[in-house]
């Protein structure tokens, strides 16, 4: 009830404001800026409490403190996003860190080791609280087909303050001598410039969820990712989400030793590495989100450019300059992986659980930023391998996972490859094609079908599956692609599979007519059950594509 009553005593405008994407970037904005320097600032304190000697630990100890709080309380933040006005919750998020800086420049003053610990905790659960909220609102303060955008801009510049944040720590560090609480000021001051630039959000609505907190949240997140398992494509955009960082944190932790033991270079050297990465994401995010809708099939091409290039980390090892581009090209391509999923899980999550999906895929990429010091452990103390074999070996790991994204988002991935390569050889014309969204869920009819036919097809059109007849022995190696059924059925039995997909009326079943003794059989079968497709002819004359929709034989 407290939680209400603070909320409803917040500034309130039902009088929607322009700019709030704006005011909701300089927030966020402010905040990964606060976190990266503040947590770094701990770090500079306790070496300068405890001595140099006890770096490695205290950067463990750090960065456990500041992870823990992402999967302890998700879920709650979830809950929390829900119920309440996400606006009002990241204002209310703001005042609290403003308390946090406020109560870190006495400890500053003090030199306090747990106070320093007690506060970086703090004020990782604030940001684990403000996350969903921050994310889940994108949805209600934008129009649909700008959502990729908007989720651009938001994940450039979150990398755009964890650059600047990074730099700022040890900037700040330096030019005034170790005074941590003049920093804990300037901290407090970005702390009031994100809490005026939240309070200038348009005010939303709660999504009127009476969902209570749950102290078993392992169970509650459990529950959330088996109910995304019934939306279609969600629970595959979350673990690619979660992926993402899995690999953010382990390039972060394996390119200071592959800096030191590879290039030579001292481990300062090594932070400047991981720099020109984030510089990377920063810019492939918003090239992202500036040149395309929510497109699945993009993650799926930029995790096999993310494979290739960590394998090229381990080819190119011994050349500095071209380490460098490297690094920023795979900061480029994991902006161009990251942006469709977030956007996707923001789209498509129902508003009234929107912060539970989100605060779950929190929980798993904060989980995966806890695997990936696992695995850096893994790789070098169990497998002996270098720095330069540990990105060779994640690279492989990635192209696995990149194959079966392809496969198991085959209706968006296919349909992408067609539209790029074909439009730069053939020009592609259509022909009735607003049948396929007046009778959506119909089955498709390709006349003397061919796969090349099909290719042509999925040019134009996505969210297409195929039911097919297959005799052979390696059918098994069609089964893990989403959108083809091979089936060793009669000609009546493969009508009746996709005419019972057809019914949900989500994605178009599509049947191949080989010749035409098929076409006179499904002709008979069609009319016996009253089902009216719509038949699709394919023509070729040189450079052009005639595809022909009809609803009649």
């Amino acid at each position: 009830m407290w939680l209400r009553d603070f909320f409803s005593r917040l500034p309130n405008s039902s009088k929607p404001k322009k700019h709030s994407l704006q005011f909701l970037n300089i927030a966020q904005f402010m905040g990964v800026l606060n976190d990266n320097i503040f947590k770094l600032v701990v770090v500079f304190l306790l070496i300068d409490i405890k001595g140099a000697e006890e770096a490695s630990t205290i950067l463990s100890s750090v960065g456990a403190t500041f992870v823990i709080p992402f999967i302890l309380f998700s879920s709650a933040a979830g809950v929390l996003t829900d119920r309440f006005s996400k606006q009002r919750l990241l204002v209310g998020m703001k005042l609290i860190e403003i308390c946090i800086m406020l109560l870190a420049m006495i400890s500053f003053a003090f030199k306090s080791t747990w106070g320093s610990y007690t506060l970086l905790f703090l004020l990782s659960t604030h940001s684990a609280i403000f996350s969903p909220s921050k994310y889940a609102i994108i949805a209600e303060l934008v129009v649909k087909d700008k959502v990729s955008s908007a989720n651009g801009l938001i994940t450039s510049f979150t990398y755009l303050g964890t650059i600047l944040g990074t730099f700022l720590a040890s900037f700040f560090t330096e030019v005034t001598h170790k005074n941590f609480v003049l920093i804990a000021a300037f901290c407090c001051i970005i702390g009031i410039i994100g809490l005026v630039a939240a309070m200038k959000i348009s005010h939303t609505q709660p999504q009127g969820s009476d969902k209570k907190i749950n102290p078993l949240f392992i169970r509650e997140i459990m529950n959330t990712l088996s109910f995304c398992r019934t939306r279609k494509h969600l629970l595959i955009a979350i673990c690619g989400s979660s992926y993402f960082l899995f690999l953010g944190a382990f390039i972060q932790l394996n390119i200071i030793p592959y800096a030191i033991e590879v290039l030579h270079l001292n481990d300062t050297a090594g932070g400047y590495l991981f720099l020109s990465t984030a510089l990377g994401i920063s810019l492939g995010s918003y090239l992202v989100g500036k040149t395309s809708k929510v497109e699945l099939g993009i993650p799926c091409l930029a995790a096999f450019f993310i494979a290739l290039l960590s394998y090229l980390l381990f080819v190119f090892s011994f050349h500095l300059i071209s380490v460098i581009i490297l690094l920023v090209a795979l900061g480029v391509v994991g902006g161009f992986f990251i942006v469709p999923f977030d956007s996707f899980v923001q789209l498509f999550s129902p508003p009234e659980k929107r912060g539970q999906v989100i605060a779950a895929n929190n929980f798993l990429s904060f989980f995966g930023v806890l695997l990936a010091s696992v695995t850096l452990y893994l790789f070098n103390k169990i497998l002996h391998l270098s720095p330069s074999g540990g990105f060779a070996l994640i690279g492989g790991v990635t192209f696995f996972l990149s194959l079966l994204m392809m496969a198991r988002l085959s209706d968006l991935f296919f349909p992408l490859i067609a539209r790029l390569t074909l439009k730069y050889f053939f020009i592609i014309k259509t022909h009735n094609e607003n049948l396929l969204e007046k009778y959506p869920g119909s089955i498709l009819i390709v006349m003397q079908g061919t796969w090349k036919k099909v290719f042509f097809l999925l040019s134009v059109t996505s969210h297409v599956h195929f039911f097919i007849r297959n005799e052979s022995s390696w059918r098994w190696l069609l089964k893990p692609f989403y959108s083809i059924h091979a089936m060793k059925n009669t000609l009546p039995c493969l009508l009746d599979k996709a005419e019972i997909f057809s019914l949900g009326k989500l994605s178009h079943s599509c049947i191949f007519v080989k010749n035409l003794s098929e076409e006179g059989r499904l002709q008979l079968l069609l009319k016996a059950k009253k089902i009216y497709p719509i038949y699709i002819e394919v023509h070729s004359e040189g450079r052009e594509i005639m595809i022909s929709f009809k609803r009649n034989r």
